[in-house]
C-alpha cells in the first residue's frame, strides 16, 4: 500500500514540476518580448536611417497571423476575420513600430523568428 501511495505521490509532484516549466517557460518569453520591444524603439530612436536601409533587405510577407501582435501583451487593436487572418482595428493609425517589424535580421521575437514571413538573406 505505501508502494502505491509513492507512487501516487511521484506522479503528482512530477505534475507540479510539469506546470513550474510552462509557467517558467511563458515568463521566459513575456520578459525577452518586452525587453525586445523597449529595445526596438531605444534602436529606432538612435538608428532610424540604419532601420530604413535594413528594411530595403527584407524578403517576404506578413503572414497575418498575429503572432508579433500578442509576443507579450496581446495588443488591444488586434482582432481576426472569418479566414484566421490578423487584422489591425486601427489600421489606418497602425501604430509605426508595428510596420517595421522585423526591421533587420536581429529583430524578431526570439520564439517566432522560424514562423515569421519576413526574412532577410544572410539568415
Amino acid at each position: 500500500m505505501t508502494e502505491f501511495i509513492s507512487k501516487l505521490e511521484i506522479k503528482k509532484i512530477h505534475r507540479i514540476l510539469q506546470k513550474i516549466i510552462q509557467i517558467s517557460t511563458k515568463v521566459d518569453i513575456f520578459c525577452s518580448a518586452l525587453l525586445l520591444q523597449a529595445w526596438r524603439r531605444v534602436y529606432y530612436v538612435f538608428n532610424k536611417s540604419e532601420v530604413y536601409t535594413t528594411l530595403k533587405e527584407r524578403k517576404g510577407n506578413c503572414l497575418r497571423c498575429g503572432r508579433c501582435c500578442q509576443a507579450s501583451l496581446k495588443c488591444q487593436h488586434l482582432e481576426y476575420d472569418e479566414n484566421g487572418h490578423s487584422l489591425c482595428k486601427v489600421y489606418d493609425r497602425k501604430p509605426h513600430m508595428c510596420t517595421l517589424y522585423p526591421y533587420n535580421k536581429d529583430d524578431y521575437f526570439y520564439h517566432l523568428k522560424p514562423t515569421c514571413g519576413y526574412r532577410y538573406d544572410d539568415e
